[in-house]
């Protein structure tokens, strides 16, 4: 795999809150008026059942949504698929999106219940095909030892699933590393993190921070 050929096809950040934020017709056009305040704007808007959903494909893919979930609990959840923009353009993305959520939605004992982030990149490969780069040089396994499945093989790839080390990284980590189905040529990674722990009342998101540490762990 070549580390520097990464390209982010993919990336995402999710917040569980308390006390839920309350949607109605008065929250979704401030919210939009906020949106727009901090230097966003969206082609779509969508109000489905407790729910605000804005979308925009230029000059950067964006999607956030906001919820009102079962159990009293709000949901804010930014999406960056297919970005066209650096990491660090999609952590001021995230920001601003957090800005206008806290402007429409003010709690200063909000708590942050859980928080989870991923991101998924492609990489170039150094062999013909990024199974047999995993396999075979990865893994120092024989080609051979596939005609078990009785069939040519497509893609595959390895899953690790890393439970929380308070000492050092109190965050669940899960790493994918695949061979890309769509273009074999490349190497899948998909990360994500799951901080599992409550914040205290009025603790800020800290969306830089938290993508910060993913991109330094990848």
């Amino acid at each position: 795999m070549k580390p520097h050929s990464r390209v982010i096809i993919f990336s995402g950040v999710n917040f569980l809150t308390i006390p839920v934020p309350i949607i109605s017709r008065q929250a979704f056009l401030a919210f939009q008026k906020a949106i727009i305040e901090n230097g966003l704007e969206f082609i779509r808007t969508e109000t489905p059942k407790d729910s605000i959903v804005l979308t925009r494909e230029s000059p950067y893919p964006l999607q956030v949504t906001v919820n009102m979930l079962q159990g009293q609990v709000g949901q804010l959840l930014i999406l960056t698929p297919q970005p066209k923009a650096s990491q660090e353009n999609g952590a001021s993305l995230a920001e601003a999106a957090i800005r206008a959520f806290e402007e429409v939605w003010p709690a200063p004992n909000r708590q942050i219940i859980k928080a989870d982030a991923t991101i998924r990149n492609l990489y170039e490969t150094t062999s013909a095909h990024a199974f047999q780069e995993l396999w075979e040089n990865r893994l120092g396994q024989q080609p051979k030892s596939l005609a078990a499945f009785g069939r040519p093989i497509r893609g595959g790839g390895l899953r690790f699933v890393m439970d929380p080390v308070p000492e050092d990284m109190p965050v669940s980590i899960e790493v994918k590393i695949e061979s890309f189905l769509s273009d074999t040529s490349k190497i899948f990674v998909e990360t994500q993190f799951i901080w599992p722990m409550q914040t205290n009342p009025g603790a800020p998101f800290n969306v830089r921070e938290r993508l910060s540490q993913m991109d330094s762990y990848i």
